[in-house]
């Protein structure tokens, strides 16, 4: 008994190959690669759809956890920037004086607003500590 079917001769030397067809199967066939693109399209729009969902709630969860980590390193940072602050700033007055009298040219307004207005702020930066508990006893906190 022949396992081959009638309408498939073996290959010889006076015959061509098989003349049988091959069964197209879904993954190999024509239409396999439609499914498999349908199932990465359908799980694309999956994951779409669910960042569309989740980020409007997990984002700012994400963003204020970010937040309060920066704020609570540069709460213990306070004291080290301080010294910088008035360093860089204490340079700055330097170097402009330095630059302004050795090239003989007046300071230019807006050099000295910026370096008026760097030194206020770095001057409430440093009595922050002190003023911190008066300003919240006068309002009452």
């Amino acid at each position: 008994m022949s396992v081959i079917g009638p309408s498939c001769n073996l290959p010889s030397e006076t015959s061509p190959a098989c003349g049988c067809t091959a069964k197209i199967s879904a993954e190999t066939g024509p239409g396999g690669g439609k499914a498999a693109g349908a199932a990465v399209a359908t799980a694309t729009i999956a994951v779409a759809c669910a960042a569309c969902c989740v980020l409007p709630f997990a984002l700012p969860a994400v963003a204020l956890a970010g937040v309060g980590g920066a704020i609570a390193v540069l709460g213990r940072a306070h004291g080290l920037m301080t010294i910088l602050s008035i360093a860089v700033v204490l340079g700055a007055w330097g170097w402009i004086g330095w630059r302004s009298r050795t090239a003989g040219l007046k300071i230019r307004k807006p050099a000295l607003a910026a370096m008026g207005a760097a030194t206020v702020l770095t001057a409430i930066a440093a009595l922050a500590p002190i003023l911190g508990p008066t300003v919240l006893c006068v309002i009452g906190d």
